[in-house]
This record gives structure tokens, C-alpha cells and sequence, in this order.
């Protein structure tokens, strides 16, 4: 495995998720460049692996039986350049680092985005959003990778996006993303953060483990509520919990595996259905490793 970046081998991915659930994969590489990451995407296809673009672990729920297979980290694609009111910005930058960066230079557009754990290229493939805002609203244009190698700039008219969903999903790996942002006060989109963060801290249980609201919330409907409803907080199966701060947030509360995750969820999406009807979806990515 030559000219493909930074190797590490046998990774015990538990480090590698906020959620603290994983298992050890045989690779975990880190490309360093476009060519990089092209030379690894053909090792891959040669050498007929499986693998997975892994951003930075805060919206998934991994495996956690060992993988003989390659997760890809883009941890080195961090360029952030402005011009004018564009900024094109790395897969690997920080969404909280990057809302920073934008009001340091006068921007207010990606201010709600300052709490948003993940990478810039996991937040555009699942158009990551809070506080009534959504990523997508500010892209202008992304380039990408197809599973070939082959590179690609897409115009955000030609992306399919919604709810926590694009078009991107499972086809591409993202490099860059290009953002049209607005000036403002920038002030003001500092206090606004300081009491949203407040009562993020207050309303939801941070010093756990965990991958944020676990269910879409459906219309005209909240998720929380009907789990809060049916006295669903603090159901526990093996190490995972329903929060008894919000019912829409699950827990590692006692290291938990895998498949008391999935087997909570499940749990829960069966209450809800039972009770009003409505099939809860899943917000976070389950990866199965057999299902790559």
C-alpha cells in the first residue's frame, strides 16, 4: 500500500466515534492529497476491499465485530480560502472550527452550525441543521469523488436534498465544498450562539456518549415528545439508555455494544409504531459491515 498517506493498522475505531461503539479495523488511512486518495481508492478496487469514508464519528453507529476492511479518514483536507463572499473549505475542517473561522471574517451565514460535531463533509452529505437552518442552504457547489477516482464539481441545483438527506450520500466522497455567505452582525450571532449552547448544555445529556437525536423528527410531530410520552426515558437494554434528559437521545451508558444500540432503537421505533402509528427514522448511519 504505496503513496496513499498516513497507514495505521488494526485500529480499534471505539477512539475514532463519539458514541465510544466500534471494533477494530485492519486499516485506517489517512490520505494527505487528491492523489492520494485516488492511488488508495485503486489499491481498494484491485484488491477487492471494502471500506468507509469516516468523517468525524459524531453520526454513526459502527459495527463493532473487527473489519477487514479500510476506513478512510480525510483528516488533512483542511483548507479554508475566502474570496469575496465565498469561502471553499476542506471535507476534514470542523463545522464548529469553520462557523468560527466564517464570524472571525465578518460572516454570520454558518453561526448555527458552531454545536454541530461533525466535519464539513459528513454535514453536507446529510445536510446536518438546527436552530431552523440547514447546511445546504449556503452551499453553492461541492466537488467530489466517485468511487473511480474520477473528480467532479456539482452545483448545488443538481443535488437532491431534504431533511438530514442529499443525493450525495453512498455515491461520492466529498473534497471540497464552496459556500455563498452573507455579512452581519456579528455580535449579535455571537450572543445567539452563547444562549443556544446554553441551553443545549441544559436540555440535552452531553457528558454522555452519544450520537445526538437519534430520530427524524416526523411532520407536524417531535420524536422526543411521543418517546417522552410513551415513559420511554431511562428504558435500558445491556449498556444503552434512553435519556432521562431527552427521550430523543440514547445513550452509552454502560458500555454498550452494538447491538444493544440497534436493539433499543428498534425497541423504541416499535413503541412509537404501536402507539401512534408512525415509523420513527433513524437519524444517525447504522454500518453493518457485512452490508458495505
Amino acid at each position: 500500500m504505496n503513496n496513499v498517506g498516513e497507514v495505521l493498522n488494526d485500529v480499534d475505531l471505539k477512539n475514532y466515534t463519539s458514541l465510544k461503539i466500534g471494533g477494530h479495523a485492519k486499516y485506517l488511512v489517512k490520505p494527505r492529497n487528491i492523489g492520494e486518495l485516488q492511488n488508495l481508492l485503486e489499491y481498494i478496487h484491485e484488491n477487492n476491499m471494502k471500506y468507509l469514508v469516516l468523517g468525524n464519528g459524531t453520526n454513526v453507529i459502527l459495527d463493532d465485530s473487527d473489519f477487514n476492511g479500510i476506513i478512510i479518514k480525510l483528516d488533512y483536507f483542511k483548507d479554508i480560502v475566502f474570496c469575496e463572499n465565498e469561502v471553499t473549505v476542506g471535507s476534514g475542517v470542523s463545522l464548529a472550527f469553520l462557523s468560527k473561522t466564517t464570524l472571525n471574517n465578518g460572516f454570520v451565514s454558518l453561526g448555527f452550525a458552531s454545536m454541530i460535531p461533525g466535519n464539513v463533509g459528513g454535514s453536507v452529505v446529510g445536510n446536518a441543521g438546527c436552530y431552523g437552518h440547514e447546511i445546504m442552504e449556503f452551499v453553492k457547489s461541492v466537488e467530489v469523488m466517485d468511487k473511480n477516482g474520477e473528480i467532479f464539481v456539482i452545483d448545488r441545483k443538481d443535488i437532491s436534498y431534504g431533511y438530514r438527506y442529499t443525493s450525495l450520500k453512498d455515491k461520492y466522497i466529498v473534497l471540497n465544498v464552496v459556500f455563498t455567505l452573507s455579512k452581519g452582525d456579528v455580535n449579535a450571532a455571537y450572543e445567539e450562539i452563547i444562549q443556544n449552547n446554553a441551553k443545549r448544555m441544559e436540555t440535552q445529556p452531553l457528558n454522555y456518549h452519544n450520537v445526538g437525536s437519534v430520530f427524524r423528527n416526523p411532520e407536524n410531530a417531535s420524536a422526543g415528545k411521543m418517546i417522552d410520552d410513551l415513559k420511554l426515558k431511562g428504558y435500558t437494554i445491556g449498556g444503552a439508555k434512553v435519556s432521562d434528559k431527552h427521550a430523543n437521545f440514547i445513550i452509552n451508558n454502560d458500555n454498550a455494544s452494538f447491538k444493544d444500540f440497534v436493539d433499543l432503537i428498534n425497541h423504541v421505533k416499535k413503541e412509537v409504531k404501536d402507539a401512534y402509528q408512525i415509523d420513527l427514522v433513524v437519524e444517525p448511519s447504522i454500518i453493518k459491515w457485512d452490508k458495505l
